[in-house]
C-alpha cells in the first residue's frame, strides 16, 4: 500500500480529479475507444470497470489505494486472463507513477519514451 497523501486521497469514479476521470482524459489525448458501464444494474457482476481498444485490449478494474476486489471480480478477472485477455487492477499509485499512461500508449502505438 502507498504512504502517497495524494493516491490514498484520489476517489475512484467521482469529480474531476478522480481516477476514472484522469483515465478517461489519458484515452482521449490517445485517441482510445473504451466502454464504462454506466449504471451497473442489471449487469453480469464482476465485470471490469474499463474495456479499453487501441492496437489491443485493455480490461481493467479501477480501485482506490485501500478497495478491495469482490469475489466475482476476481473471478471474472482470472477468467479474462485464462482466456490470455489483459486484466489488471489499477489504483492511483499506478497514474502517479505512469503506469496507467505506459499501458495505454503501449496499446495506442504511441513512443513509451514519451511517457517516462
Amino acid at each position: 500500500m502507498t504512504r502517497n497523501p495524494i493516491a490514498a486521497a484520489m476517489l475512484e469514479d467521482r469529480g474531476p480529479d478522480s481516477l476514472d476521470a484522469h483515465v478517461r482524459r489519458l484515452m482521449k489525448d490517445l485517441d482510445l475507444w473504451g466502454y464504462h458501464t454506466r449504471l451497473s444494474k442489471g449487469s453480469e457482476k464482476g465485470w471490469p470497470d474499463w474495456v479499453i481498444v487501441g492496437n489491443g485490449i485493455l480490461y481493467r478494474e479501477l480501485k482506490t489505494e485501500t478497495g478491495t476486489l469482490t469475489p466475482e471480480q476476481r473471478a471474472v478477472g482470472s477468467r479474462i486472463t485464462r482466456a490470455g485477455g489483459n486484466w489488471a487492477v489499477w489504483r492511483p499509485r499506478d497514474l502517479l507513477n505512469g503506469t496507467i499512461a505506459r499501458q495505454l500508449a503501449h496499446i495506442a502505438a504511441v513512443q513509451e519514451r514519451l511517457f517516462t
